[in-house]
């Protein structure tokens, strides 16, 4: 049977705002009759189509977004492929295809993509018409499953997600609420993110005297980006001596941040986490930067920056956890557990030279 391609198409990712026009019919013709495009504007969109794409026989699934985007698709789709279990095992994903069309698009760059979907649908489509099967590039992905704390109070609700990296907590979480904060995510906002950041472990050994001359916002800035998460933390079956996080993060691949921020180096071996949990004081977190920014080891007593098979974190009495999963926000989680999901097979499409 021939190969058949499913497209979602975001038109609120970073690229699709700015691009405009009619972004599903550039992508038909790019895909031709060889494939399916649907533009979706919810989670519920988003379910059904993906039942329509399995019901059609897609064997690739082309994400037209960015790394937001690529989250839903593979979280949702996770979730689709359980529902349509048999025999009590899940349907198999099929083909992925991350496309450059968010801002960062960490997951295209790991795959050596580089070009837009467009590109990638006229390779794909041109390969099906050979009759060819394209190589493909796997990456690991993580699962991640919790509980959600109701906002009224009500039933716990059940979280699980897909994902290559997460920001658990401490100031690699808030370094993307701030991040998300600049009309335009890019290169430039994380570096204004990562020096505001060093301003502010600088700003916590000024005198408490001349603190007073410091501008409000600047204090702010550092009091919120520089508040520890505290969390019971397990790695491996393992509980860690500290509970108190100047930052808390894992990934499924190492990753690179925009050509800034480097990290995960663990994860460069396919089947292996990178799990960092950091307890130090603000000072000691900008005086790791260069570590941080280019992914060499951080060093520090109460310091844990190695592989790893699962991360448990549990939320203290009356707080919550808020990862950020791939660029996407999430809140009130009371505990949460990190560890291997399914592969990822990606076609080698749009392949730097």
């Amino acid at each position: 049977m021939s190969s058949l391609i499913g497209v979602v198409t975001n038109p609120h990712s970073g690229k699709n705002r700015r691009r405009g026009g009619d972004r599903k019919q550039e992508l038909e013709r790019a895909v031709g009759r060889h494939g399916i495009v649907r533009q979706t504007k919810d989670l519920d969109e988003l379910r059904e189509v993906l039942h329509e794409f399995y019901e059609a026989g897609c064997d690739h699934w082309v994400s037209d977004g960015g790394d937001g985007t690529l989250h839903w698709l593979l979280s949702v789709g996770w979730q689709v492929a359980r529902e349509r279990a048999h025999e009590g095992q899940p349907a198999p994903l099929p083909r992925i295809v991350p496309a450059n069309g968010g801002s960062i698009d960490f997951v295209a760059h790991k795959a050596g993509i580089r070009g837009q979907a467009t590109d990638a649908l006229r390779q794909l489509a041109q390969s099906i018409e050979r009759g060819e099967l394209l190589p493909v590039i796997e990456l690991d992905t993580f699962r991640m499953r919790g509980r959600t704390r109701a906002a009224d109070g009500g039933e716990e609700q059940s979280f699980d997600r897909l994902g290559f990296a997460s920001a658990i907590g401490g100031v690699a979480q808030r370094f993307f609420e701030k991040l998300y904060q600049h009309p335009t995510v890019d290169s430039r906002a994380i570096v204004t993110v990562l020096a505001s950041s060093v301003g502010g472990a600088v700003l916590g050994t000024v005198p408490r005297p001349l603190q007073s001359f410091v501008p409000s916002s600047l204090r702010e800035f550092a009091d919120e980006i520089f508040e520890p998460t505290r969390a019971r933390v397990e790695l491996d079956g393992q509980r860690l001596a500290y509970e108190e996080f100047a930052s808390l993060q894992v990934g499924s691949i190492d990753i690179n941040l925009g050509g800034v921020v480097r990290t995960f180096r663990h994860a460069a071996t396919p089947g292996v986490m990178h799990a960092q949990a950091i307890s130090m004081s603000r000072w000691g977190v900008a005086a790791n930067l260069p570590n941080i920014v280019l992914g060499t080891p951080i060093w520090g007593d109460k310091v844990y920056d190695g592989p790893a098979r699962r991360l448990r974190a549990l939320a203290p009495e009356g707080g919550s956890l808020d990862p950020v999963i791939d660029g996407e926000l999430f809140f009130g989680l009371s505990e949460l557990e990190v560890e291997a999901g399914p592969r990822l097979r990606i076609p080698a499409v749009c392949q730097a030279s």
